[in-house]
């Protein structure tokens, strides 16, 4: 009996929340330098959360001690969700899904690699073409995030989210395959 209670105790503590404190903190609030996101000079555990005019969830990071982990959601003035992404420790990695506003998926792809320097590696895309916006493969390529001026900017760790809407895909050649 005695190791049965033992035991349910382990588990209990184990299930516990170990901060059960997190945050949802509006962009307008967030500070980022650093590659790391801040809230009243503390680092950010939680979500970082913006609103279109209309009061609909623009976005929504979830966010690790002050760096971008986990899925982060983009969604359309009207709600419907408009992109998914993950973040491993700021590091933009894994799927990555963009959508059209009725729900196709505008393209996929899964992000790799660090490109040394520039961008991220990414394979398995696929694009949608067509009025019926049917997925076509594409070659493997490297996702850049470019600023007003077109200019690439560095990798995704050590820009702002609000710098990470804009991007393009190139292939080795330095050819552009998708930008949006």
């Amino acid at each position: 009996m005695r190791i049965l209670l033992t035991q349910l105790i382990a588990l209990t503590v184990l299930l516990l929340p170990v901060n059960s404190s997190s945050d949802k903190v509006l962009i307008s609030e967030v500070e980022f330098a650093n590659g790391l996101y801040k809230f009243d000079d503390r680092l950010i555990t939680g979500e970082i959360i913006d609103y279109y005019e209309n009061e609909t969830l623009k976005f929504r990071y979830r966010v690790l001690e002050g760096r971008l982990h986990g899925l982060a959601t983009e969604f359309f003035p009207n709600g419907s969700i408009k992109s998914e992404r993950n973040y491993t420790f700021s590091k933009l990695f894994g799927s990555f899904k963009e959508y059209y506003e009725n729900g196709d998926v505008k393209i996929q792809f899964q992000v790799g690699l660090n490109a040394y320097g520039s961008g991220e590696q990414v394979t398995k895309v696929e694009v949608a073409s067509g009025s019926k916006h049917k997925l076509k493969p594409k070659e493997d390529a490297i996702i850049y995030f470019i600023d007003t001026q077109n200019k690439p900017l560095e990798t995704s760790e050590n820009i702002s989210i609000l710098s990470q809407s804009k991007y393009r895909l190139m292939n080795k050649k330095g050819k552009t395959i998708f930008e949006n």
